[in-house]
């Protein structure tokens, strides 16, 4: 498995991905998201493919999923891939022996430009006076704490906590990332982020266009694994 699929599949991870680890001892990750997001995810479906991750089927499937804490019924797409020892760092840093998501003391780590691009294409919901909310309803409030120290240190980016109340009367977290500091990693981020996906943080395809060629830090150095020890 490759660095870009690795820096992809983390953020995704962060976002509406899961992983689940097998009784044969490998893992394997769903993606899922709305219809209306059909175009982001035929994306996922094939650079999952062109990098070498195989693949459950070979179309993605439809079906409808209740949201209980928003009221809401939504239809969904989704995909997975197959069962391969090659996604076992990916499960043991996201799940907990129960098989729970989690979020690790040192996702800084592994989060790069091109994850939080994905995370934010995943999960990240646009602002219109700027900046970016990523929705972490399904972490705790310590996660939450770890993944914005996360941000800080890696990006710079400043970020502080907005409520999400949903009908069931549950109070979620979510990061808000301060428009300024945004602004300033656009050009990288745009690098990453599919064209349906631009409005998220405000930009549109003329701005992409003049930010082709731009080489971010995580790009100058490409033949390293980031699970290698």
């Amino acid at each position: 498995m490759n660095k870009i699929i690795k820096e992809m599949l983390v953020g995704n991870l962060l976002g509406d991905a899961s992983i689940k680890r097998t009784l044969s001892g490998k893992s394997y990750v769903t993606f899922e998201q709305s219809i209306k997001k059909s175009e982001y995810l035929n994306y996922l479906y094939n650079l999952v493919k062109e990098n070498g991750i195989p693949l459950k089927k070979e179309s993605i499937t439809t079906y409808s999923r209740n949201d209980e804490r928003f009221g809401v019924t939504n239809q969904s797409l989704y995909f997975r891939t197959e069962a391969i020892e090659e996604l076992n760092p990916l499960a043991d840093l996201f799940l907990d022996d129960s098989g729970k998501k989690i979020i690790p003391n040192n996702i800084s780590e592994h989060l790069t430009e091109r994850g939080l691009a994905h995370w934010i294409m995943d999960d990240g919901q646009r602002v219109p006076r700027g900046g970016v909310t990523l929705c972490t309803d399904s972490f705790n409030s310590e996660e939450v704490g770890i993944l914005r120290q996360a941000l800080s240190t890696n990006f710079n980016l400043v970020t502080s906590i907005h409520n999400k109340k949903s009908q069931t009367g549950s109070v979620y977290e979510r990061i808000y990332v301060n428009k300024d500091s945004l602004d300033s990693i656009k050009p990288i981020l745009a690098t990453h982020l599919h064209d349906s996906m631009l409005y998220k943080v405000n930009l549109d395809k003329d701005f992409k266009q003049d930010t082709e060629g731009f080489i971010s830090d995580s790009e100058v150095i490409s033949d390293i694994d980031i699970f290698d020890t």
